[in-house]
């Protein structure tokens, strides 16, 4: 269980966001002169160019247009990171729910894509998100994970059919890779595309080098139904994919706010 910090000031946070985006000594990007800082109207002043700058605004920042403190900003994207549901978020942040759902969507909009491609033993499976009798359609999600570093690769597809199955291993793993999987047919054909494939009877109670394919799905959508009030949205379902691989492939950005900030907010 994550440990809450101690959160500083929204002044503290507004200087870390202007020498994120403006380096350490916030220079002017023009002349090179030192910015003034106003924190009441937040923004830098150069005295010479005689322009005003904001960090959230600079180089289309995503950030633009922000009305939330520098400190709630903080807030809910280490509660994002932590993985903690809207209740939480709301009470930390002082925000609305419906504040904290945007923010979240935004904050998985900038993960950066990460396409992984596992090698030598990989575990694979497919799971059903959404129900037969809702309003939203029923959506399938096939995943790859590599038990020795936890890589992880999904794709989010209407069918399970041998076709749509061997164009996401091609896409994701290594030829002469060891695929394991369970009896389901659409494998069987693996060898011949340059694979070794191992399959276990699930119906029969063998579970054998499937467990962590297996556990991709309960840590998954018990993250979803936090998120949703006990629901899983099948419209969302591409982008809580791109954070879950992010999750497993990048975790250096989910360890501080500021490290997620410097890898998405500072201009290359």
């Amino acid at each position: 269980m994550s440990k809450l910090p101690k959160f500083s000031s929204n002044k503290k946070y507004w200087m870390h966001l202007n020498r994120l985006v403006f380096g350490e000594s916030c220079q002017c990007p023009s002349c090179s002169r030192v910015l003034q800082e106003r924190y009441v109207g937040k923004y830098l002043w150069c005295p010479v160019c005689r322009k005003k700058y904001r960090a959230t605004a600079w180089r289309g920042s995503w950030l633009y247009g922000m009305k939330l403190r520098p400190k709630q900003l903080f807030v809910l994207l280490w509660c994002w990171q932590q993985k903690k549901g809207p209740e939480v978020a709301t009470l930390l942040a002082e925000v609305s729910y419906t504040t904290v759902a945007r923010w979240y969507e935004r904050f998985r909009s900038r993960v950066p894509d990460a396409v992984p491609l596992l090698s030598q033993l990989v575990q694979i499976d497919e799971s059903y998100f959404g129900k037969l009798r809702s309003k939203q359609p029923q959506r399938i999600v096939v995943g790859a994970i590599e038990p020795h570093t936890r890589k992880l690769a999904l794709r989010v597809t209407d069918s399970r059919s041998q076709e749509a199955l061997e164009q996401f291993v091609q896409d994701y793993v290594r030829q002469g890779s060891l695929v394991v999987s369970d009896k389901w047919w659409a494998y069987e054909e693996l060898p011949l595309l340059g694979y070794a494939h191992e399959s276990h009877n699930h119906s029969k109670g063998d579970y054998a080098n499937t467990n962590q394919g297996e556990s991709i799905w309960s840590v998954s959508k018990r993250h979803t139904r936090r998120l949703y009030g006990g629901r899983i949205l099948t419209r969302h379902l591409e982008a809580l994919c791109q954070e879950w691989m992010a999750r497993h492939n990048q975790p250096q950005l989910f360890e501080s706010p500021m490290t997620f900030l410097q890898a998405t907010l500072v201009p290359c």
